[in-house]
């Protein structure tokens, strides 16, 4: 006779940051599509700071260039970028150099063209922040960190845990 586990199963199983992050992901690919994405959330990395700042891309449209042997449909994208009237001169020049850089961020000719729309770009904040001075604790601070940290084995660990504290209490202030 086969007996059956009577134990209860774990309600709640860990989870990999990666899969849920995943799901997000699918969100923002799906509504916007993958090249889309990319382009949006790259754009400093792809045309550089300057440019990053006096323009923004909008959104890609196909159009249909040809059909090929199957009478299937042969796209070209065409990237819709608005940039201040500051830059438009500059970008307009540098046009190609910028389409390539972005063919070459995906390795396929993934953009034709771009289009362009003068429109003033509000001032963004920093995407990557500047390292700011390392925060101090207080003396009364490191006492109760101690006497938190007094169970945990893993010397690694616990600087990790310290160093988010501070970061958090540094963000705060």
């Amino acid at each position: 006779m086969k007996y059956k586990n009577t134990e209860p199963k774990r309600a709640f199983v860990p989870k990999k940051i990666g899969d849920s992050l995943g799901n997000v992901n699918r969100v923002f690919s799906n509504k916007y599509g993958k090249i889309e994405f990319l382009i949006l959330s790259k754009w400093p990395q792809i045309v550089g700071s300057f440019f990053a700042e006096h323009s923004e891309p909008d959104k890609i449209s196909r159009l249909t260039e040809d059909f090929d042997e199957f009478d299937q449909p042969i796209f070209k994208n065409f990237l819709k970028v608005r940039v201040s009237p500051a830059a438009a001169v500059e970008f307009q020049h540098y046009r190609d150099t910028i389409i390539e850089k972005i063919n070459s961020f995906f390795g396929y000719k993934a953009i034709a063209d771009l289009r362009l729309q003068q429109n003033f770009i509000p001032k963004k904040k920093n995407e990557q922040p500047l390292k700011s001075e390392r925060f101090e604790a207080t003396d009364n601070e490191k006492e109760l960190l101690k006497k938190e940290m007094q169970n945990i084995k893993d010397k690694e660990l616990e600087k990790s845990i310290v160093n988010l504290g501070l970061s958090i209490n540094r963000e705060d202030a």
